[in-house]
């Protein structure tokens, strides 16, 4: 039982001190206030990658909206994003309209794709890591999905975050075209964030 207390003590000292080093790595991250961004394509940049048997499928969405809401102190943050699904942009006009289709993304039943989530500081081996954890509700459903989170800094400023996640498209009910398509799809956000000044509290 000694050994076990000792470990968790120790666990609970190493959490403190990599979080105490990430504040005095970056000062900015002690300003408190809670700031918010509302999300479009000029600072949200969307795709969704996929693999099949003839070639890779890279998409975008072009229009989008949504916000963020986030605690730089805290290292939190609230992520609530709306795609329109018939503006992904993919290679052919063939392939597009595949992708759009009722076996696949299915724009005219379900034109948005919605995800809402929260992102906190987790320690996972040693090293602190930031997780985005919510549900992706595609093609009118809606399942758990967690993203890896990277916060960017240009010295002591936030300028970017990326989330990165890998899904089963089937849990989704999107078919693998007689196991033509690979069924996990790689999907990346990275959101670009204004200069400092003008920033909007929460």
């Amino acid at each position: 039982m000694e050994d076990v207390r000792v470990r968790k003590r120790w666990t609970g000292l190493v959490s403190t001190l990599c979080a105490l080093a990430l504040l005095a790595a970056h000062p900015s991250r002690s300003w408190a206030e809670t700031q918010s961004l509302t999300l479009t394509p000029a600072n949200t940049h969307a795709t969704l990658h996929a693999t099949s048997a003839l070639s890779s499928v890279d998409g975008a969405f072009g229009e989008l909206h949504g916000t963020l809401v986030y605690d730089l102190s805290k290292q939190t943050c609230h992520v609530d994003l709306t795609m329109n699904v018939s503006t992904l942009h993919v290679g052919s006009a063939l392939l597009r309209g595949v992708m759009l289709s009722g076996l696949m993304l299915d724009e005219d039943d379900h034109p948005t794709m919605h995800y809402t989530g929260s992102c906190t500081p987790r320690i996972h081996n040693g090293q602190l890591q930031t997780q985005l954890v919510g549900k992706l509700t595609m093609r009118g459903q809606t399942h758990p999905l967690a993203f890896t989170t990277v916060m960017q800094f240009t010295g002591n400023t936030l300028t970017s975050i990326t989330s990165t996640a890998r899904f089963d498209q089937r849990t989704w009910g999107m078919s693998t075209l007689l196991h033509t398509v690979d069924p996990m799809v790689t999907t990346q956000t990275i959101i670009t964030f204004p200069p400092l000044g003008s920033r909007t509290p929460g």
